[in-house]
This record gives C-alpha cells, sequence and structure tokens, in this order.
C-alpha cells in the first residue's frame, strides 16, 4: 500500500458555512462576467482582436471571452517554453517541488471561486465541481511524493565503476485538455510536466478556457518562472496541427475524442524539419463503456450505480456507462429498476447553480449530437424513460434509458457522450462479455454479481483499462484507481503514478571509470 499519501476530501455542502461560501463565490463570478482574458506567453499577457465566446451551458449565457491565439503568437509560446526549459530543467527537484506545494495552498485558498467558474462554464454541479477540484490536489500530491522518488534514479548492481541511472526531463510539452474536467485535467497535464522539469503549452478547450485561465494564474502566483506555463487557447483548425507539429514540441499530452487523437498521434508520428527527437503521444480517447448485471446481482443496487455512471454530469465523462448489458432472466425486472431511477433524476434537472443531479450538456454541437442518437433510438429500440430535449434556455437533455437493443445497434456501438443508456439482453455471462469487449474502445467497465466464479472470469476476460465489481463505473480516485484505457481509448498511461511521470522522462545511464 502507498504510505505518506492521503486523498483530498470534498466539501460538505449540506455545511451552512461550505453553502454560504460558495453561493459568494457566485456572486464574484457575477461581477466578474463579461470580462475579456489575454494569452499568458513567457510572462507576459497577450491580448488580441480574435476572441473565444465562453458560454454558460445552463444559461446560454455570454461569460466572458477570451483571447483567440495565431500562429506567429504559438510559435512564440514554444519558443518561450523553449528557453525557460534550459533553466527549469536545472533547478532541483525540491525547488519545483515548493512551487507545487504553493500551488496545492493556493488551490485551498481559491477554492470556491474554482469550484464556482467550473459551474458556471461546464454546467457541473457543487458536487462535480469540488470533486475535480480534490482530484487537481490528489495529482499534485501524487506528483510530489514519485517525483522525489524517480529522483533517486534506479538501483543498480554493484560495480568497481561509479554508476547511475538518473531520470533528466526531456523538452517542451503541449496540453490539451477536455472541456469536461478543465480544471483536473489541465492542471495534472501540466503539473507532471513541470514538476519533472519540462515546461509546458496549454491549449486549453474552447468551451472552458475562464477556468483554465484561472488556473495559470495561480501557477503564475506559485512561483512557476515566465515560459514554464504558458496559456494560449485557440481554435484546433488554426493553431492545433502546427503546436503538435512544431519542431521544438517533445511530447504532447491529450484527452479528447478519438478522431482528434488519432490525428495527434499521426502528425506526432511524422518528422518535422529541424526536430531531432521522437515525439511522445500520451492520449486518453474515451470509451463505450459496459456494465454487466447477472442473475445473482442486487438489482437495485446495480441499477442505482449504473444511472450514476450513465447520468452523472449528464453521462459527459469518458468513464460513463453506455451500455448495461443484463441476464435475459433478469433483463424486465432491472429495466423496471433503471426507469425508476431515471424518472427521479428527471424531476432533478436543472442549472449546476442550484446543485441538482442533472444539468446541460455542454453546447450546441452536443445537444445536436446526442439529440441526434436518441432519434436513432427510437428506431433501434424501446425508449422506456426520457428521450425529451430542450434548448430554449440552456441545453437539456433528459436521462434517456433504451431497452430491446441488440449489440449491433449504432447506440451501442458509437460514442454518444450523453445521458443516453442502451440496454442489451444477454443469454450467458460469456455472452455478456463478448459483448461488453465487442467495441474498439477498453476504458471502463463493470459487473455487479454476487457469483464468484463470474467474477474471477470477468477479471481475466473483461478487457478494459479500469474494471469495477459491484459499483458504478465513474468516479476514479487518484492512486485507489489508476485511470486510463486500452485499444482506442488511449496509450494507457494512469494518471496519478509513477509511471505516468515517465512518459515525460527520458533514462540516463551514467558511468565513470574510478581508475583512470
Amino acid at each position: 500500500m502507498v504510505k505518506g499519501f492521503k486523498n483530498a476530501s470534498e466539501l460538505d455542502f449540506t455545511i451552512l458555512s461550505n453553502k454560504e461560501a460558495m453561493l459568494q463565490a457566485f456572486a464574484q463570478v457575477d461581477e466578474e462576467k463579461g470580462q475579456e482574458y489575454p494569452l499568458i506567453i513567457g510572462g507576459r499577457r497577450v491580448m488580441t482582436d480574435e476572441k473565444i465566446t465562453s458560454i454558460a451551458p445552463a444559461t446560454r449565457e455570454v461569460v466572458g471571452k477570451v483571447s483567440s491565439c495565431s500562429k506567429e503568437l504559438a510559435d512564440k509560446a514554444i519558443r518561450s517554453a523553449h528557453e525557460a526549459f534550459k533553466t527549469w530543467s536545472k533547478v532541483p527537484v525540491e525547488e519545483r517541488i515548493c512551487c507545487v506545494r504553493r500551488l496545492v495552498e493556493l488551490m485551498h485558498r481559491e477554492r470556491y471561486i474554482l469550484d464556482a467558474w467550473s459551474v458556471e462554464e461546464s454546467g457541473k454541479n457543487w458536487g462535480e465541481a469540488d470533486g475535480e477540484l480534490c482530484e487537481a490536489l490528489d495529482f499534485f500530491n501524487s506528483y510530489i511524493m514519485h517525483t522525489r522518488e524517480l529522483d533517486k534514479g534506479l538501483e543498480l548492481v554493484d560495480s568497481e565503476e561509479a554508476t547511475k541511472c538518473v531520470y533528466t526531463p526531456i523538452g517542451v510539452g503541449v496540453a490539451i485538455p477536455p472541456w469536461n474536467f478543465p480544471l483536473s485535467l489541465l492542471a495534472g497535464m501540466a503539473i507532471a510536466a513541470v514538476i519533472t522539469g519540462n515546461t509546458v503549452v496549454c491549449k486549453p478547450s474552447s468551451d472552458t478556457p475562464i477556468v483554465a485561465y484561472k488556473f495559470v494564474e495561480l501557477c503564475e502566483r506559485a512561483g512557476f518562472p515566465a515560459g514554464v506555463i504558458s496559456f494560449i487557447p485557440g481554435s484546433g483548425s488554426v493553431i492545433g496541427d502546427f503546436i503538435v507539429q512544431h519542431p521544438l514540441t517533445r511530447f504532447v499530452n491529450f484527452t479528447g475524442s478519438k478522431v482528434v487523437g488519432l490525428r495527434i498521434n499521426k502528425m506526432a508520428a511524422e518528422v518535422s524539419e529541424g526536430q531531432r527527437w521522437i515525439k511522445r503521444v500520451v492520449a486518453e480517447m474515451g470509451g463505450k463503456n459496459a456494465i454487466i448485471v447477472d442473475s445473482s446481482a442486487d438489482l437495485k443496487r446495480a441499477a442505482s450505480g449504473i444511472a450514476n455512471s450513465a447520468f452523472s454530469f449528464q453521462g459527459q465523462k469518458c468513464s460513463a456507462c453506455s451500455r448495461a448489458i443484463v441476464m435475459s432472466d433478469v433483463y424486465d425486472e432491472f429495466v423496471d429498476e433503471i426507469v425508476a431511477c431515471a424518472e427521479e433524476l428527471k424531476k432533478q434537472q436543472g442549472s449546476g447553480r442550484d446543485n441538482l443531479p442533472m444539468g446541460p450538456v455542454i453546447n450546441k454541437a452536443a445537444f445536436e449530437s446526442i439529440t441526434g442518437y436518441i432519434e436513432i433510438a427510437g428506431k433501434e429500440g424501446n425508449i422506456v424513460s426520457g428521450g425529451k430535449y430542450d434548448d430554449s434556455e440552456g441545453f437539456y437533455i433528459e436521462p434517456t434509458v433504451v431497452r430491446d437493443i441488440t449489440r449491433g445497434a449504432r447506440i451501442a456501438n458509437e460514442e454518444i457522450f450523453g445521458p443516453v443508456l442502451a440496454v442489451i439482453k444477454a443469454e450467458s455471462f460469456d455472452e455478456a462479455l463478448e459483448i461488453a469487449n465487442d467495441t474498439e474502445y477498453g476504458l471502463t467497465g463493470s459487473v455487479y454479481t454476487e457469483d464468484r466464479t463470474n467474477i474471477q472470469k470477468a477479471k481475466t476476460d473483461f478487457h478494459v483499462g479500469n474494471l469495477y465489481f459491484n459499483r458504478k463505473s465513474t468516479g476514479a480516485v487518484v492512486l485507489q484507481h489508476p485511470f486510463g484505457g486500452f485499444n482506442m481509448s488511449g496509450t494507457d498511461a494512469k494518471t496519478g503514478t509513477r509511471d505516468y511521470l515517465t512518459n515525460f522522462l527520458n533514462l540516463k545511464s551514467v558511468c565513470e571509470d574510478l581508475t583512470y
């Protein structure tokens, strides 16, 4: 077991002081609305004429505008990071750790305003927002611990020569986080890079750039030198390919869609003029996650866990359950239970500010894509709960349950990234596993069962990066459930671990003949 590490505790918003602090933070957000935010390149603020408009998904209100980076400025950011690397890479580990420790303290101090902006920009409720902040804190503290261990280098056998094998930073990285975890994933990506001595250029999602700006500001206050962490939001079509292909880019850390992830991987494999290394890609690209319910399962417990997995944060998690695969002899009873859960959630849908379980989806494009799948679902199966949607005031879609879906149906195979659950019937546990594995993805999965034989079989034959039993498939906790998937779900870089940090390090063997 890991010693000397403790996961951060989420705030209890039933405590009046926490609730009041959160309401005060929302008041501050309201005061800040409408501001314009600059790029941060080499420690300097740069305002551009081209702007990214941030829209609150719950209300469709414009909450701010952020400068959009051009190719010329992106080039300047990478070159600035390259210059900063020359000195930052030589800063002792404990000094780099001190910056991260100050950042931890600042995150605690600014906790409520960060949570409030997360609710505003991404549509989370209070618990989801604070859970994300806790994940960021866990990343920082785990990387502090692991960096100290890595700084010791590898243990080697005794020799008459003076030998050592040490980890060294590799250069400039590009961090491309998603909108659904705008704080924790950007924070984890950036700090993993810089605590190991690298520098990083951050290109956040255009849906959640203000949360990202707030984080990079805190990094500056924590003492990271100019150029170590830059902030360059911008259109993927304008600067996305450019920063990946830049000859000074040493690694790319990406979370997002399969299409974009594969494009990044392909571009990174091509050697640009002046490039002196093979670029590394760390990618997490989503999933089509399944939860199996066998005949021995507690159906109420299974339905509750699957509803949470499928519908929390409106199903906008790469780990969300999209397929419930249920044994035929308990299928109808399970459907009744999951429908009851969905119907209860329908009554509790609204703005994240109201701290309700069901909020909006992120934007108009997502709304149209998900509702398109709901129309397909009505043709491929039977919608037994939900199926309605409304974007007049915000991008709201009811939690939707579709039964009688066959394994070959589109909604059983394509990533929807919204609150739509396909319920599939299986005649045996072996068939259920076969259906669960019949996807190009391999991120998360779960099994509800009381059968130890089925548990053992799933442990070996359910091919996902994160496998759970008798619990939901979402909510991975740092160093309790190291996160990362197989196949088209990504490179299986388990976040929060020592192994994750080695993606951003070289291993250098040094030998000196002492008899010379």
